[in-house]
């Protein structure tokens, strides 16, 4: 079964809840502090891109997006690895690492269009959906998911992403 990410851009607070519970997740060091910095030269699955502040007249706009492997169909990284270090779940089509055999040419960081790989001691690390946790029927999420308090992180397959789309663009609608 396909898995999917599906971020709401426009919601993202940048608490970086989504960081703190990867690597939380993961075992990875270090954590965030206050205020959450992550430090980018650690080791992370997902990190927080902030645009702005930009003012525009008397308004100051600032985004902030979440950002980690969309597990794309198909993936440039997995046609550009030269070594099959990356590969395709063939159940669940999720991008896979075997960093014993990641040479750190970085191919995949060059045609991400997301520019999701992070590079730990040489080697690739992509986040893998917490695919160790998910089981859909009894609710689990992956750990930035569940985390996130305003609920911009969404993954399912694509059927689940669809329905989760029509019911918000309904409840729009209903607001009118």
């Amino acid at each position: 079964m396909t898995r999917l990410v599906f971020i709401e851009r426009d919601k993202c607070v940048g608490c970086y809840a989504c960081v703190v519970a990867c690597k939380l997740e993961h075992n990875l060091p270090p954590h965030p502090v206050n205020p959450p910095r992550p430090d980018q030269t650690a080791p992370a699955f997902i990190r927080v891109a902030e645009v702005g502040p930009d003012v525009s007249g008397e308004a100051v706009y600032q985004y902030f997006q979440p950002v980690m492997c969309r597990h794309c169909l198909p993936a440039p990284c997995v046609e550009a690895c030269s070594v099959a270090a990356l590969y395709k779940d063939p159940e669940t089509k999720i991008t896979m690492v075997k960093r014993d055999q990641c040479t750190g040419c970085q191919l995949c960081l060059a045609v991400c269009p997301w520019k999701v790989p992070r590079f730990y001691d040489g080697k690739v690390m992509l986040c893998n959906l917490c695919g160790h946790r998910e089981d859909r029927e009894r609710g689990r999420r992956t750990a930035c998911e569940a985390a996130c308090p305003a609920g911009v992180i969404h993954t399912g397959t694509a059927q689940e992403i669809a329905a989760w789309k029509e019911r918000k663009a309904a409840e729009r609608v209903d607001r009118l």
